[in-house]
């Protein structure tokens, strides 16, 4: 069984972006905002990082990823992820769906970073102008 594995994924991209994923996912639902950004594309790590103070104030309760739609070049994927958070001011739960779209950098490294929809996120802890937190 294991053989079959490495027949589908002969250039280990799909499994190494898996693991980036889940890894970038696991870090922001704790609030490790900084830790997340290395993942994060580097003309967007500035803007992620300014996010920080935001994300002390909610707490992820669930996240819950689509199946991997990784493009027939293998070099650029979209994964849809629904998170459950809610604002440590109010305590209602949001449902928050973000499409995190991937790229592919490194040659043969498979190195993966995300353009992550950060607005998805944080919109929902807005009304108007005003936060919720």
């Amino acid at each position: 069984m294991g053989c079959a594995s490495t027949f589908a994924d002969p250039t280990g991209r799909k499994s190494a972006l898996e693991n980036a994923q889940r890894r970038y996912t696991q870090l922001v639902r704790w609030g490790e905002i900084k830790r997340a950004s290395v993942y994060v594309e580097p003309d967007l790590r500035e803007e992620f990082l300014a996010y920080e103070p935001f994300f002390e104030q909610i707490r992820f309760t669930d996240t819950d990823t689509e199946e991997v739609d990784l493009d027939p070049s293998q070099d650029t994927a979209s994964i849809e992820v629904t998170y459950r958070a809610y604002s440590l001011a109010t305590f209602q739960e949001k449902r928050i769906v973000e499409t995190q779209e991937w790229t592919r950098y490194g040659g043969m490294r498979n190195n993966w970073l995300v353009r992550p929809e950060i607005e998805e996120i944080v919109g929902a802890f807005r009304v108007g102008a005003n936060w919720l937190l």
